[in-house]
């Protein structure tokens, strides 16, 4: 039998494994994105990483086309206060990890525009070590060291877009990550393993978009839907702390519960208006639906019990101004509710927003929620080259653009939450990305 002292950290592992997992099986979850600089709008833009949020983006394409962008250089802080102990507060200032998708759309015919690609395993492995992480678990301060590795299993889409006439178009994808994850957790104090685990997270999404352009494309409309979506997760989990029992039916079932398959996983609608020559705005709002059979285990009473999970719309915009016939001028904002609440205690408890919410910051993987993004920079055309066709104009065949973006959080959970505290994120990042028609 377990002491006191060992019982209480066996409930605190199952505790740690759970944002374990939460935080594995978000490395497969990462959507497509088009530019940060435009605050990632996609509903109806002209671009062949767009066509992965919205597939009939790739019918409108007027050329074929290869298109990504991504973080570079980033300086994050992450703090929280809980009542009654010490502020908490850690910095990031790296590299950011590698998490966006590119785009890639053949123009089979001018109004039918095909894509898609496959990145086979990578036997590179991303690896993020943190000493004397904070886990508030039954109202007390405790510090674990944690080493997260993953590697790409295999990443990729297939995409079909097409253009019925000119104003109307439809399409559809299909969209896959695998990652292979191994985690080693141990205290910071003792050094004293606590829990390895190695496992698997697999995601599919199936998404159907339409598109229509109004007034000789001055204005675009878009809306697409994700149809279907299914999440697999396999962990193998091994203990000095575990030998069976309840608690391995306990992380058994935890792990059981990021399974996932289900229909209808969001929608977006978005607008793009062209307003004189020089100058096009867009927004779009998103609209993501919580899994209402989500469980997790507390932190103050380390019980399995639903997550307060919720149902919430996002909004992304951004802004093209025209300066030069090569340069552009790009600004974004993006506004990310989140999709868990504060919680609560009593009869009908809920698990709230809290440590494992900071823990993924911490790590470098996701901002906290509720957030908002800004950004800014330049879009250059590099290469022109002539169109095929007389009657239309040269185009950019190697585009680039660069910029900053500011990312901010502030959060309060009071004590009607079940883990009532104050929490602060902010990040400045560089970001970079490229184009090239063909």
């Amino acid at each position: 039998m377990c002491n006191r002292r060992s019982g209480w950290r066996l409930g605190r592992l199952e505790v740690l494994i759970c944002r374990l997992l939460g935080v594995c099986a978000w490395l497969a979850t990462t959507p497509g994105l088009a530019t940060p600089l435009l605050g990632d709008f996609a509903a109806a833009y002209d671009s062949p990483e767009a066509a992965v949020d919205n597939p009939a983006n790739a019918g409108f394409l007027a050329h074929s086309g290869v298109s990504g962008s991504a973080e570079g250089l980033k300086q994050e802080t992450i703090s929280a206060r809980y009542p009654g102990l010490e502020p908490i507060v850690v910095k990031n200032n790296n590299v950011s990890l590698p998490l966006a998708k590119p785009g890639l759309i053949v123009k089979v015919t001018p109004n039918l525009g095909i894509g898609g690609f496959a990145v086979p395993p990578i036997p590179y492995t991303f690896s993020v070590s943190k000493p004397h992480l904070p886990v508030i678990l039954l109202g007390q301060p405790f510090y674990l060291d944690a080493k997260i590795k993953a590697q790409l299993q295999g990443l990729g889409n297939f995409i079909v877009g097409y253009r019925l006439n000119e104003t109307f178009g439809l399409g559809f994808g299909v969209d896959y990550t695998a990652v292979k994850f191994s985690a080693l957790l141990s205290e910071s104090q003792t050094g004293t393993t606590l829990v390895s685990a190695d496992g698997s997270a697999t995601l599919i999404n199936a998404n159907i978009g339409a598109r229509v352009q109004l007034a000789g494309g001055r204005v675009s409309v878009g809306i697409a839907t994700t149809a279907m979506q299914m999440r697999q997760v396999q962990l193998d989990v091994s203990s000095p702390l575990i030998n069976g029992g309840s608690a391995g039916d306990a992380l058994k079932s935890v792990s059981s519960g990021l399974n996932m398959q289900r229909q209808f996983g969001g929608a977006l609608a978005g607008v793009r208006l062209k307003l004189v020559p020089r100058i096009t705005v867009m927004g779009e709002v998103r609209y993501s639906r919580s899994d209402p059979n989500q469980q997790s285990v507390s932190v103050v009473n380390l019980k399995k019990e639903a997550v307060d999970a919720r149902d919430v719309i996002a909004f992304r915009g951004g802004l093209v101004v025209s300066v030069a016939p090569r340069i552009n001028l790009l600004g974004g904002f993006r506004y990310e509710p989140s999709p868990i609440g504060p919680g609560r205690l009593g009869d009908d408890p809920r698990v709230g927003f809290g440590t494992a919410d900071f823990l993924s910051s911490v790590a470098g993987f996701a901002p906290l929620g509720e957030y908002y993004m800004v950004g800014g920079g330049l879009q250059l055309g590099v290469l022109q080259a002539a169109h095929q066709k007389s009657n239309q104009s040269d185009y950019w065949r190697l585009i680039i653009e660069g910029g900053v973006t500011f990312t901010e959080a502030s959060i309060g959970i009071d004590e009607s939450g079940e883990l009532p505290g104050a929490y602060y994120y902010r990040k400045i990042a560089t970001v970079g990305g490229l184009r090239l028609n063909f």
